[in-house]
């Protein structure tokens, strides 16, 4: 009971810090509707954040369409922001460690936490690599993972852009 516990008051300080350091680099602009991110901790160290950028075409991007076959990347080589991590991490790390956790939310225009799940292309990346520990952001104050356990916490303290 208390391991669990200990496990559960981790990812709460490690989704309470995904989304500081998302909303502390949120900067809407008329050019967006959405801001997706993607966290990696190890334990409850943040090691990494990448955002998606669907506006500009990036090599990476294609890269990782090619490297895991992955043919809507190569037609529309966008930056997500799950691959776009998992390219920092392999361009940081060399390797991916299966035992690190991943966080990925979605702050639209208005600073509103909303469903930021990994699309099939992401996920299937995800999966190769090994990162299986894999939360998303559901709306505000609710995240959910692969199990489809569904955890609650109080995000407000981070809206600042949220309309009331």
């Amino acid at each position: 009971m208390f391991i669990l516990n200990l496990k559960i008051l981790i990812l709460m300080k490690i989704l309470q810090k995904a989304l500081k350091l998302s909303y502390d680099r949120f900067k809407p602009n008329p050019f967006q509707r959405r801001y997706h991110y993607a966290i990696a901790f190890d334990g409850n160290k943040p090691i990494c954040l990448s955002q998606n950028n669907p506006i500009k075409i990036n090599a990476k991007a294609l890269r990782m369409g090619e490297r895991f076959n992955l043919p809507k990347y190569k037609e529309f080589p966008f930056n997500h922001a799950e691959s776009h991590l998992v390219s920092k991490l392999l361009d940081r790390y060399n390797s991916i460690h299966s035992n690190w956790t991943l966080v990925v939310l979605r702050i639209n225009r208005k600073g509103l936490v909303m469903m930021s799940k990994p699309c099939e292309n992401c996920d299937k990346i995800l999966k190769a690599v090994g990162l299986t520990e894999v939360y998303w952001s559901v709306k505000d104050n609710v995240f959910m993972n692969n199990d489809q356990d569904t955890i609650v916490i109080d995000s407000k303290k981070f809206s600042q852009y949220s309309v009331v």
